[in-house]
This record gives structure tokens, sequence and C-alpha cells, in this order.
């Protein structure tokens, strides 16, 4: 008699990643597969999923490896428990994503078996996800803020102005699994909804100015204005080097794409995600004090960065990381919740990096390191230098 095996998940957007996973997961037994209700997907991803409960049900249960499926009974994170219970399998399959250690635990309980495989696609086809998907395909870049960060911002830049300096980073996998924040992922969305639209060949700066009007369009009155570092930090090729006065806009955008600077740059710089994302709920905004002298640091930081950048001075480059960071906490304490300053506090204890910076708004999500040393879970940088309206053909 074969072996029951359980499975849970959205399976939103069904592709051939999941397929490959519910092939892998049929070489333990019959496969039963427990979908996410869509009042439970809203609940843990904050948004609907793209196809309805019904359609997600009609296409998983329509694939050759699966005996059998329903939606879960329960909510939550653990919606499926009553359904593994009253199922009683052998196996309780998951991939490295879906694992936790609370799951682990249940099936202990239980006495189910517990696999977690690796997340694999099938041979001769290219990695997929649903995360992937919506963000408009992998090829599309994602951005890092070096120094200057909110001097986007017409609030900050009217006090002092000063540049904010990006980096316009080649797709990985792990920023589609990890969007904690800090990589512009809700920027790209619109970014890919622009490519989507069939645009093609428009000059980056042209680019970014769409984007930026489309993610602060006039459906989103009285939501606070995003700045427009993000869209040209994703659209600029290479470094650029913005430059903002008195406005939402820079009145300069310079791109660096010279490969020795970028190659430079490369060897310095890690990325490294935080093992707690930012919390539900999180604002940046909530507390701040837009203090003169640490506006004026802000705007210093990324002079320094420039000028570390210009020179390939890896202790300036450090040392403009400190007084960003030193400055956006002066006027933005709310960046860096007890959760944060404990970990990034473990890290420095153990002399992992010369210096630190969260890429965006921080509470959470990824950092930016400077001489990273001794740790496996950082992440390369790796600058790209695409123009993302014609990075598909």
């Amino acid at each position: 008699m074969a072996k029951k095996v359980f499975v849970s998940g959205c399976f939103d957007l069904l592709h051939s990643g999941h397929a490959a996973f519910l092939k892998a997961a049929a070489s333990f037994g019959e496969v039963y597969v427990g979908l996410g209700r869509d009042e439970t997907i809203m609940l843990l991803k904050r948004k609907p999923p793209a196809n309805t409960e019904a359609e997600r049900l009609f296409m998983v249960k329509s694939l050759r490896y699966v005996k059998d499926a329903w939606i879960n009974h329960g909510m939550g994170v653990f919606d499926f428990e009553e359904d593994l219970e009253r199922l009683g399998p052998d196996v309780f399959v998951v991939n490295e994503d879906g694992h936790s250690p609370e799951k682990q635990a249940l099936c202990a309980r239980l006495g189910i078996e517990y696999l977690i495989l690796k997340r694999e696609p099938e041979p001769g086809l290219p990695p997929r996800s649903t995360s992937g998907l919506r963000a408009g395909g992998g090829d599309l870049p994602y951005r890092a803020e070096l120094a200057g960060g909110w001097l986007d911002q017409p609030f900050v830049n009217r006090v002092r102005p000063g540049y904010v300096i990006c980096a316009q980073l080649a797709s990985h996998p792990a920023f589609v699994r990890d969007s904690g924040g800090g990589l512009a992922t809700s920027t790209r969305a619109y970014l890919a909804q622009i490519r989507a639209a069939g645009l093609r060949r428009m000059e980056p700066e042209a680019l970014a100015r769409m984007v930026f009007r489309l993610e602060n369009g006039i459906d989103r009155v009285g939501h606070p204005v995003s700045g427009a570092q993000d869209a040209l930090g994703l659209c600029v090729p290479g470094l650029s080097f913005q430059y903002y006065d008195n406005g939402y806009w820079p009145v300069e955008t310079r791109s660096v794409v010279e490969e020795e600077s970028l190659r430079w740059l490369e060897g310095q710089l890690s990325l490294y995600a935080l093992r707690s994302p930012r919390q539900p709920g999180f604002d940046p905004l909530r507390g701040h004090e837009c203090r003169e002298d640490a506006v004026e640091a802000l705007a210093l930081s990324s002079q320094l960065c420039k000028h570390a950048i210009e020179t390939q001075d890896p202790q300036a480059l450090a040392e403009s990381f400190a007084l960003c960071r030193q400055a956006q906490g002066a006027m933005f304490p709310a960046m860096y919740p007890a959760h944060v300053l404990e970990e990034t506090g473990r890290l420095e204890a153990g002399g992992h990096m010369r210096a630190w910076k969260f890429t965006g708004c921080g509470g959470g999500g990824w950092l930016l390191l400077a001489g990273a040393r001794g740790l496996p879970d950082a992440i390369p940088l790796r600058i790209t230098t695409c123009n993302p309206s014609q990075s598909d053909e």
C-alpha cells in the first residue's frame, strides 16, 4: 500500500517549479495537497492571490502527480493542522522555503515523517517562483542605496542638498525568497507593470520618471510620496549619483558604468538578510526629527562615499557607511528597532564586517556590509548595467 504524502501551500500562478516540487514529493508516495484559502493568503502576504482558491484547486487537482487536493479548513500559518490530523499521512513534505521548526515539531508530535526538499527546477528548465513571476521575471534589476538615503525627500533636502548614491543590482534567487525590505522590491513591481504593458527602448531616466509617477499616482491620495531614488536606482545602469535640492526629483543624475569602478566596489560590498523581516505596520517616519546637524552628516556621508568610490578607498567607504547610519538613526530612530540592534550587535561583536548600513529605510530586511568576513550567508554584490526596458530582448 502506497504511503500518504501531505503537502501544503498557496500554489498561486502555478508554474514549473510547483510541478517539479510535486513530482519530487510523489516519489515518496501518493500526494495530497492542502491549499491556503484566499483569506489566508491575504492575511499572510498582505495582498490577494492572482488566482482564486477555486482556480488554484482546479489546477492542482489536474496535475498527474497529485492524488487529491482541497482547501485547508484553518486560517493563518498553520491553516493545514486540522487537515493534517484528519488525513493522517505517513510523510509531510516541504521545500527549503517552507520549512519551519514549528512544522517539524508538529510532525514529531503526530508521528509523521518530516522531509525537507531542495528547491530544484526540472532538468533543462529555469528556476521559477510565484514572487518572481509577480515581479515581472528574474531579469529585472534590484537596487541598493549606498549612501544619502532620505535626501530624496524634500523635507530633508530643503535643509541641506546632497547626493543619494544607488547601485543597480543583478537579480539573485535570494532576493525573491527574502523580500524583507531594502532592495526596492515594491517599486520594482511598478517597473514590471510598465514592461508588461509592452513599452520598450526607453531612456533610463524617462523610464524612471514613468515608474515614479505610476507608484505615486492619483489613486494614492494622502499616501506618503515614495522618493525617486528607488526608481532611478532600478532604471539607471551601474551606479547612479543623484543630487537632490529642494524637490522630489534630482537636479542632476550621473551614471557610472566603468568596469574598473564597478568591479572594485563589488569586491568591497556584500548583502546580508537579517533573520527577521520588517514587522507588519512598520513606519520609518514614526518619531522622526529632521535635525539640521543630522542632515548635514547625511549629506557628508554621501560625499565621502562618492569620494571613496572615485579614489577606491575602502576605509573611506566604511566610514561613509558608519556616518550615514548614524545620521539616519538620529533623524529616524524607528529605523533601528531593538531586534535589529541585537542582531547587528552580534555581527559587529563577531568582527564580521568593517561597517554596515541598511539599503533602504530599515526596520529589518537587507543590510549592506563593507568588508564582510566569515559570513557564509553574505551575498557578494553584483552590479549590472542594463536598461530594464530592454532587458528581456
